[in-house]
């Protein structure tokens, strides 16, 4: 009976899982081109990111408030640092494919092509680098959020500051880096995709 309920549970996460698959490779974005990037980026803020990473501010504020009464607050900004994250993330995978598509593409001017394509492998090298930032942080911010109640008071409120770095890789470095490689292949295309590209990342 045991072994059943675990054969059924592998069958079920092993459905799910290709069922996911399936679905990021037929709803993925057709081709993308530099046309198809701004509008489908979403606002980021990585000012109020790397306020969220502040050690200073969270330390200061830890020392000012009662445990409960940080352990709220801080709540409230785990929930921002999700949404801001999730942004992000789905920014990069915006830039991953229109870095994809650049890498690909050729062009009959050999020089300028071998450059294009360098500058849009350098993208999706940093933009890959940041959403495994990104995923594995925000795997992390979950876990804090759905904690059992039993746990929330036996440990002190998860600090921030501690995303600052993940498995190596630095959270505000690593973002710095994909916005000056979209920065860099934006300048191939045009100055006013460029300008309106920086603005909304």
């Amino acid at each position: 009976m045991t072994f059943d309920l675990i054969v059924i549970a592998l069958v079920g996460v092993l459905l799910l899982f290709g069922i996911y698959t399936a679905y990021q490779v037929l709803g993925r974005f057709p081709k993308r081109t530099s046309d198809d990037v701004t509008q489908f980026l979403r606002p980021a803020e990585p000012e109020e990111l790397e306020s969220l990473l502040d050690p200073g501010e969270e330390t200061a504020f830890r020392l000012r408030m009662a445990p409960r009464e940080f352990a709220a607050w801080q709540r409230k900004r785990i929930h921002l640092m999700r949404e801001y994250l999730l942004r992000m993330s789905h920014n990069a995978l915006v830039l991953i494919e229109w870095g994809n598509m650049e890498a690909d593409n050729g062009d009959s001017e050999q020089i300028r092509c071998s450059q294009r394509q360098l500058l849009a492998r350098e993208l999706v090298q940093a933009a890959t680098e940041f959403r495994l930032y990104s995923m594995l942080a925000l795997a992390k911010l979950t876990l804090w959020l759905t904690l059992p109640p039993p746990f929330k008071f036996l440990l002190p409120s998860p600090s921030l500051p501690s995303l600052r770095n993940v498995f190596g890789i630095n959270a505000l470095g690593s973002y710095q880096r994909l916005k000056a490689a979209a920065g860099g292949l934006s300048l191939t295309c045009d100055s006013n995709f460029h300008r309106e590209l920086l603005e909304r990342l």
